[in-house]
């Protein structure tokens, strides 16, 4: 029997993070300008190595629709560990030294498990209807504006009702940006996920 053992230090908190499911990657490049034909042929080369490194499930590159955008590579490895043997491989050092004056930013997303989207489209949540969204949106909205038509209101009577109105609309949507919507989405997450 072979045992992967972990190499280097690692928190305890990324443990779920090692789960046995499959790991995708996608990494945006946004090439210097007049480098891209040299940056094609640096991530055909990476996909290549990608797809003969054990555990790994292919990999793929995207180009941009538009002149300037960014280039993704995308890459699946059977599990955590895999990829973690990949991202400390000395293949993988090698070719992203070669990107030296190639690439301008480079970000990366790591998903675990995502076919399970795919693979059971009927646990999505249904869609609501259009008076829940309005009738939930009031629920949020109406506290704020009846604070703010009993606590500023009174402050305001002497502008013209343009000002009023534009102070109101203000003042509420900054309310609901700082402080109600972080609430609303923390309620949301909760009562999806929960």
């Amino acid at each position: 029997m072979t045992t992967t053992m972990l190499s280097g230090a690692f928190k305890t908190s990324e443990l779920p993070k090692l789960a046995a499911e499959p790991v995708t990657v996608t990494v945006s490049r946004a090439v210097v300008p007049g480098r891209e034909a040299e940056f094609e042929n640096w991530a055909a080369q990476m996909a290549g190595r990608l797809e003969a490194f054990p555990g790994s499930l292919g990999a793929g590159v995207l180009r941009p629709g538009v002149e300037g955008g960014d280039y993704h590579l995308i890459f699946r490895f059977t599990d955590a560990m895999s990829l973690r043997m990949w991202e400390r491989s000395p293949q993988r050092a090698v070719l992203l030294a070669e990107l030296d004056g190639v690439v301008a930013e480079t970000r990366v997303q790591r998903t675990v498990g995502v076919q399970q989207w795919f693979d059971l489209p009927d646990r999505a949540e249904p869609s609501r209807a259009l008076w829940k969204h309005v009738f939930g949106d009031v629920a949020w909205v109406f506290p704020v504006a009846l604070a703010s038509s009993i606590v500023v209101a009174p402050y305001l009577t002497k502008l013209p009702i343009e000002l009023r109105t534009l102070a109101s609309a203000g003042l509420i949507t900054l309310v609901m940006r700082t402080a109600v919507g972080p609430v609303r989405k923390r309620v949301r997450d909760r009562r999806s996920f929960g």
